[in-house]
């Protein structure tokens, strides 16, 4: 009995080990990690590249852009900003994804910043806290969704935002895509975003800037489908933007 039970665990190691090791060489933890503050919440580490499945490469610049370098030149230069619309996911590859799709489009150099359910909070605290950026750039394209006009999101889990890879592929790829064995808890209180004024912030930021930027609202499937409800859905939003001085919005 004691030497079948031996048997049962040194097996179990073994295949345990195995399985490990095959999910990390086939790539499925090869993702970006994020840093997370509660100044901006979460954003994709600088400085990291990889493939994820070994095939959809992916990169994040000294700027947390996923994009090579961020070195201007002759052409203008675009800065679209947004959430997972524009960064795209594990699932595509950089070349596939909307910045470098539209870069082929418009020939001018395309920089995306974002992170998956960023709101707009989130994303004029980027720009405010990267000047050097804004000051090299031409124009500024914001996509938005309804959901955007929430208060900023702060990093929850690394389930959604790892800070780090994990150190038990398994464990996290199950809890991850087939049952949430450990679910994502309440904010950490030394992480948590404090309230913002979206109206004063956004008022403050298109005053200050130079820039004229374009505000993209695109609908989710319901809105999309029922016209009166993005109607209604829109106009506090689009009102929002309009009295704070936003002059281009789509």
């Amino acid at each position: 009995m004691k030497k079948h039970l031996a048997y049962f665990i040194i097996s179990s190691f073994i295949l345990f080990l195995s399985a490990e090791v095959s999910v990390r060489l086939l790539g499925l933890i090869d993702f970006p990690i994020y840093d997370a503050n509660p100044i901006i919440g979460y954003i994709p580490a600088a400085n990291q590249h990889g493939r994820f499945l070994n095939k959809n490469y992916w990169q994040f610049n000294s700027w947390h852009m996923g994009a090579p370098d961020f070195l201007t030149n002759s052409k203008p230069d675009v800065l679209l900003v947004g959430d997972s619309i524009v960064l795209g996911g594990n699932m595509l590859a950089q070349e596939d994804r909307l910045g470098p799709q539209l870069q082929k489009i418009i020939d001018q150099n395309v920089w995306p910043i974002s992170a998956g359910s960023w709101a707009l909070q989130n994303e004029l605290t980027y720009l405010h806290t990267n000047p050097d950026v804004v000051s090299q750039i031409e124009s500024i394209v914001f996509v938005l969704n309804s959901a955007d006009f929430a208060e900023a999101s702060s990093w929850r889990c690394d389930f959604t935002h790892p800070r780090q890879k994990p150190k038990f592929a398994l464990w996290y790829l199950f809890n991850k895509y087939i049952y949430a064995l450990d679910k994502c808890g309440e904010v950490p209180e030394m992480l948590q975003v404090p309230p913002g004024n979206l109206s004063v912030e956004l008022a403050e930021f298109l005053k200050a800037t130079r820039l004229d930027p374009v505000f993209i609202i695109y609908p989710n499937k319901a809105e999309e489908i029922d016209p009166e409800l993005r109607k209604k859905t829109f106009e506090p939003y689009l009102s929002l933007l309009f009295a704070t001085g936003a002059k281009r919005v789509v």
